[in-house]
């Protein structure tokens, strides 16, 4: 294998995740020379996908706020569409900056194919960890969301009503113009309505995959940053010339991440709003319904809730592990700036080292919507509120 095939497979072992998940619904970006049946296809697709979540969210919104009057009742039916609700901004959101997004796309494949092998294993050993951490989330996630969009409702039968009609349960009951309970109409909507649940999990876990592949490309990034700082260590056994290429390889390269930090934190940090807000307030209401199963001893219903609840925690922790960890790597680079032997330099050179030091003391923080730095400090802090909002809703209603 060439050097650039080895590149080329690094690339594809890096995005394959991301690149699964998002294609399936739509949301990869196109090439901008592709043919133009991709293009009716991704079209196709996108429209699919909103008309799945609305066909679904509409009569069953309805349904809710006309036919139910119970509040507990309503909060337990309204979540899987206030989840929906989540995963259609954050769908759009990935639609809106799909040209950021290829474009991001593009340098992580530019620095695989300009980098060392030492870089590339960096890469991959950081690739890794972000795909081990989303898969155990999709396997949660798809498991507990089988359970309650098609199990439940199957595990719950068929009720006989006080005038002697059959009534099939539906995982979203609705409000539909037409006799939902006679074949086919309730096999077709029992089928649409499995089917917008696998969407949302997809969508998801697809937006999940795609910050935590940035943030660990970043990552690496930043853990390249200081071996070439690293090599600074030995500046009196290097000539005057050589010592000057790599005080500007250096700061060249620092300019590259940051301007890749800057690009990719207008894509992330609207998600990660969505994430961390949506998580939280689906975690509060999923841990309501929980008490309310216990009340009326559904076993099968608090266990699915509980791996629910596993899920919603990890893909939180996921997020805030991820920021951390390149965090940590800005510190480690800000460490090694710090301790140069600038001493060993001329003063030319040594002056150049200023420039290296102000930019590696500027901190690198992930942010929820310009507001929140995302961190395992932030982790911890969004458990106790989401336990304070439970508590809330708990004793108000």
């Amino acid at each position: 294998m060439t050097r650039v095939q080895n590149a080329e497979e690094g690339v594809k072992y890096v995005t394959w995740l991301v690149h699964l998940l998002l294609h399936a619904i739509g949301a990869w970006p196109t090439n901008v020379g592709c043919s133009v049946l991709s293009k009716v296809r991704k079209w196709i697709q996108i429209i699919l996908v909103y008309s799945i979540h609305f066909a679904v969210m509409v009569p069953s919104i309805l349904y809710i706020f006309l036919n139910v009057k119970n509040t507990r009742n309503q909060i337990k039916l309204i979540l899987p569409h206030y989840n929906s609700l989540c995963q259609v901004c954050k769908y759009t959101v990935v639609l809106r900056r799909n040209n950021e997004i290829r474009e991001l796309l593009d340098d992580l494949r530019n620095d695989w194919l300009n980098g060392t092998e030492e870089d590339q294993n960096i890469y991959k050993t950081r690739a890794t960890i972000g795909h081990r951490l989303v898969i155990s989330i999709m396997i949660f996630l798809y498991c507990s969301g089988a359970s309650v969009r098609a199990l439940t409702p199957i595990l719950r039968g068929k009720t006989v009503l006080p005038d002697n009609t059959t009534l099939r349960h539906l995982p979203c009951p609705g409000y539909f113009f037409f006799n939902d309970q006679i074949s086919p109409n309730y096999e077709i909507i029992f089928f649409i309505q499995v089917l917008c649940g696998f969407v949302n999990y997809t969508t998801l876990s697809g937006t999940l995959a795609l910050c935590t592949t940035l943030c660990l490309h970043m990552s690496s990034m930043l853990r390249i940053l200081g071996n070439k700082m690293n090599e600074l260590t030995n500046l009196s056994k290097m000539d005057e010339k050589t010592v000057q290429k790599k005080i500007a390889d250096i700061v060249e390269y620092h300019t590259q991440f940051k301007e890749y930090f800057n690009r990719s934190e207008y894509v992330t940090s609207p998600i990660y709003f969505l994430d961390l807000t949506g998580a939280m307030s689906v975690m509060v209401i999923v841990g309501y319904i929980m008490i309310m199963e216990w009340e009326n001893s559904n076993t099968a219903g608090i266990v699915t809730y509980f791996t629910l609840q596993i899920a919603l925690v990890i893909i939180v922790f996921t997020n805030c592990f991820i920021s951390q960890l390149l965090i940590d790597e800005g510190n480690a680079v800000k460490n090694i700036s710090n301790t140069l032997d600038w001493h060993q330099l001329s003063v030319k050179n040594a002056r150049s080292l200023i420039l290296i030091i102000i930019m590696s003391n500027n901190p690198m923080k992930v942010t929820v919507a310009n507001m929140v730095q995302l961190s395992l400090v932030t982790f911890t802090d969004s458990m106790k509120a989401t336990m304070g909002y439970f508590n809330v809703l708990r004793s108000t209603l």
